[in-house]
């Protein structure tokens, strides 16, 4: 059965599970322990924070702080903004943001939410948060959020030019890169001042993820222990992490070729998708994006039965972010990029995002896309399609 639903989770690679029965068996001691035989565990800590230090291009690899995943790094990045900053101060983040960054950045400032605008595709340039931050008047900005890359339609935010341009003005820049890493390279996103990541989305055990901080910060809104230097409570997943690294590395050797590949079937499955239902619609299909994503807006039609009748046929796909209502999370979408691909008001659409992985082949995506095809053509005209709020 293809599996085309990468962006949820992908399988544990190899590399990982060597790497988390090894630790597992040989550094099970606490790191944080004093006696000998914790040495061990410690070091090897130590030495994937370098690992993993190396290969974001950070200099210092105490900025680094190991967590239960990016949904527990997204949450301790917000509560550090809410407990340090004054009352009235204003998080900014895009319209896009995987629900992990939007709820908890809404939980964390009630009320006190500025979206920033996006062109047609769905990109946020330097332009529209430029006009973002002048248009807040009086009100202080705790921090700016933006995803490195769309875990729904793949596109690519420029990370860089944000950061940049929130530098130049003292602001805290944040990117979720969950979707980023072990799809593109790492290198350079330690010049963000915050980074999330998550091992499970690239190949690493579940429940083990990063969250890069600016040198020498003192988190606020964390609660427990004195685990990582103070900064993060909770004993660290030592065989997770080794995962987590050896999965990272492995995809990062193999990424030149994964690309270029991946890129070539996603593209011969959009000109396929041309072919076999020309009322599909490649979301963000102007902009630069993941070479493994490919969402599709199908107008009249219902993502969920969608969904539905791909995994009748065999292709395991979704509707958009695994945890959250997909069809709502595709909505989100849809809404703030409808007039680029011709919608009016009001118009019922579905989504589908097949997102694949470097064994998934050029016959897998062939098979999704003729799935689609002919379960729109078996399902035309749904009962009641959800609708798209334009307003």
């Amino acid at each position: 059965m293809p599996y085309l639903d990468h962006n949820a989770t992908a399988p544990l690679h190899p590399a990982a599970r060597t790497a988390w029965l090894e630790v597992a068996d040989r550094c099970w001691h606490n790191p944080s322990s004093l006696y000998g035989q914790a040495t061990a565990a410690r070091d090897l800590l130590a030495d994937c924070r370098e690992r993993l230090a190396d290969l974001l291009g950070c200099s210092d690899p105490s900025r680094i702080l190991f967590t239960s995943g990016a949904t527990a790094g997204n949450n301790l990045f917000a509560r550090h903004f809410a407990s340090s900053d004054s009352p009235d101060a204003l998080a900014l983040l895009s319209p896009l943001e995987h629900p992990a960054v939007d709820a908890s950045i809404r939980a964390a400032f009630p009320g006190r939410v500025q979206e920033i605008g996006v062109d047609a595709e769905g990109v946020v340039s330097p332009e529209e948060l430029a006009l973002a931050l002048d248009g807040v008047g009086r009100y202080p900005i705790a921090a700016v959020s933006v995803m490195a890359a769309s875990n729904e339609s793949g596109v690519l935010q420029p990370w860089q030019a944000l950061a940049s341009l929130c530098r130049d003005r003292h602001i805290p820049f944040h990117t979720d890169a969950s979707q980023w890493l072990g799809k593109l390279p790492a290198a350079g996103l330690a010049d963000c001042d915050w980074i999330t990541g998550s091992g499970h989305k690239f190949g690493g055990p579940r429940g083990v993820g990063f969250l890069l901080v600016p040198g020498g910060q003192k988190i606020h809104g964390d609660m427990g222990g004195p685990q990582e230097e103070g900064k993060h409570a909770g004993t660290e997943n030592l065989p997770g992490i080794a995962g987590m690294m050896a999965a990272l590395e492995a995809r990062e050797r193999d990424l030149p070729t994964i690309a270029k590949q991946g890129a070539a079937h996603r593209d011969a499955a959009i000109a396929l998708l041309r072919e076999r239902l020309p009322a599909g619609k490649v979301v963000s299909g102007g902009a630069a994006r993941l070479w493994n994503t490919l969402a599709i807006l199908v107008p009249g039609a219902d993502s969920r039965k969608l969904v539905a009748a791909l995994d009748r046929a065999g292709i395991e796909a979704s509707t958009g972010a695994a945890c959250s209502s997909g069809a709502a999370s595709a909505a989100r979408v849809i809404a703030a990029i409808a007039h680029s691909l011709g919608l009016a008001p009001g118009t019922p659409a579905g989504m589908v995002r097949f997102s694949a992985g470097p064994e998934t082949t050029a016959a897998d995506w062939q098979a999704a896309i003729h799935a689609l095809a002919e379960a729109v053509s078996a399902h035309a005209g749904p009962s009641r399609p959800p609708r798209v709020d334009l307003r």
